[in-house]
């Protein structure tokens, strides 16, 4: 007979399996989710420059690098050129000479592996200014013709190692970057010619269809055959209105095409086939001639159910007043990144690890979507950008990407106000037999790299540099009921607010202790 204290036990032991195997799902699940975007967003472009630039950007927003570039060979010679670069002065990179006869770049020819460097590597070149770097290569046929590089994984607690899951990540973007790169090529090919090669064509995942100059369609893939469900022999030399018949939005696509041409491209559009409709990203793109003059489209298409696409629970939310103003102003959304001058608010549940070894993971998800609910609902109010949401943790951005003259008073009254919200969260779960949440808030002012990376398409925004480190770690510091705020964040609330100041408090990555003022909630 098992005793109860037996069972309990093993009861307990479970739960806390289950824990650990959720929170491991939880990682690999927004890790799929971020190369599904970053995919998703490479395989949409047809320049080189805004690849490499999008590949940077998107690699070092998701491995927390504060700088990198990447390299591509020179068509003429056996030099790598730096084709985009991140947080790296221009007049440095001048000086570097890079090719596979010696240092990094020999190893990374002979391997075509990527790696971490180590002290055992030839890394010396003071551009770098660091030995902590992820390599990875770009291979065009198995041949290397290209490096990412990325260098200093910033954290909370200052600059950090890479690690091997960090690699693996690295791995997996090279690997699409190397896919884009060929599909780019390809696509050049296509509008330099105006030919396909039909077999180099069917070998891509992407359906390729292309008209000429009198809407007939003269070639198509094997890829967009199976999208259409129809055979090759009833689609070359018949009009795009007779094969596109029961698509009315892809017929008004491409004559939009014909009368602008200009390149349009449409995420998540629905084709209409024989049995269903699938979702495909479509591409329509102008082609010209040798003489440029316009001789006819190119569509591509890629499948997007063939994807196991990852829905994400927590998406990118802008308040309803910042869509406003974009609309009045299209212009204030660019893509690049630049120096800006911003707020930055961190909130954090405190005790959460041990208030979720008590719950279940149904319970535990069904309480954060809760809380972050009403949480987010206090961002939006006042005027703020919820730029990522980290486990239990909330990062928001006032100042960016548009600017208001009080982003500093509207980061208190959020903090002030998510508390008030917190209550009345608080009084509900306790009726339920659930422990009341506990938070403590850092805020933060400074300068910081900002910007829109992606397409024009599709954005991801974020922002780096230590105004936001600093940000992270008065979070860390702060108790439950406690916001922190710095000396740059007092001296524009000045006395408005019942801020008290403390004692300095030492944070890594700091020489001296950083001055701080504190409000505490009730």
């Amino acid at each position: 007979m098992v005793s109860p204290i037996s069972s309990k036990k093993s009861i307990e032991d479970l739960e806390n399996q289950l824990l650990k195997k959720n929170k491991t799902l939880n990682e690999k699940y927004l890790e799929l989710e971020t190369l599904l975007d970053l995919t998703n967003t490479i395989n949409s472009l047809d320049d080189l420059n805004e690849l490499f630039f999008n590949v940077l950007t998107l690699s070092s927003s998701i491995l927390n690098s504060s700088k990198g570039i990447v390299l591509i060979k020179n068509n003429v010679s056996n030099i790598f050129d730096t084709v985009s670069s991140f947080n790296i002065e221009e007049e440095n990179i001048k000086k570097q000479i890079f090719n596979t006869r010696s240092g990094f770049l020999r190893k990374l020819n002979k391997e075509k592996k990527s790696f971490i460097v180590s002290n055992k590597d030839d890394f010396n070149h003071e551009l770098f200014d660091s030995k902590k770097a992820l390599i990875s290569p770009i291979l065009y046929n198995n041949k290397l013709v290209g490096a990412v590089i990325l260098f200093d994984k910033e954290s909370r607690d200052g600059i950090k190692n890479f690690k091997q899951n960090d690699l693996k990540l690295l791995e997996a973007i090279s690997i699409q970057t190397s896919i884009a790169f060929q599909n780019v090529k390809l696509l050049e090919s296509l509008k330099k010619s105006n030919k396909l090669n039909e077999n180099i064509m069917s070998s891509i995942t992407t359906g390729i269809v292309e008209i000429n100059l009198f809407g007939e369609i003269e070639f198509i893939n094997k890829e967009a055959l199976r999208l259409l469900k129809k055979d090759e022999n009833e689609v070359i030399g018949n009009h795009f209105f007779i094969i596109f018949e029961k698509n009315n939005l892809l017929i008004d696509l491409i004559q939009k095409v014909e009368l602008e041409q200009k390149r349009i491209f449409e995420s998540e559009f629905y084709l209409k086939s024989k049995s269903k409709n699938i979702s495909i990203n479509l591409s329509c793109s102008p082609v010209f001639d040798e003489g440029k003059s316009f001789s006819g489209i190119v569509i591509a298409m890629d499948d997007l159910s063939k994807i196991n696409k990852v829905k994400s629970t927590f998406k990118k939310y802008v308040s309803k007043n910042i869509v406003d103003k974009l609309l009045e102003n299209e212009n204030s959304l660019n893509l690049g990144g630049e120096e800006s001058e911003i707020t930055i608010l961190f909130s954090d549940i405190r005790g959460f690890t041990s208030m979720s070894e008590k719950l279940s993971p149904k319970q535990i998800v069904k309480l954060l979507n809760k809380y972050f609910q009403s949480m987010i609902d206090v961002v939006f109010k006042f005027n703020g950008t919820l730029d990522k949401i980290v486990g239990d943790e909330l990062m928001v951005l006032y100042g960016v990407p548009l600017k208001n003259e009080n982003d500093t008073e509207n980061a208190i009254q959020t903090a002030i106000e998510m508390f008030k919200s917190l209550d009345k969260f608080n009084s509900k779960i306790v009726k339920d037999g659930f422990e009341p949440f506990k938070i403590g808030i850092g805020i933060n002012k400074g300068k910081a790299v900002s910007g829109n990376i992606g397409s024009e398409q599709q954005m991801n925004y974020t922002v780096i540099g230590d105004t936001i480190n600093l940000g992270a770690r008065l979070c860390s510091h702060a108790k439950s009921g406690e916001i922190l705020i710095s000396k740059s964040v007092k001296d524009v609330i000045k006395d408005v607010h019942k801020f008290k100041e403390i004692s300095p408090i030492e944070v890594k990555g700091k020489s001296k202790p950083i001055d701080v003022w504190v409000y505490k909630h009730k």
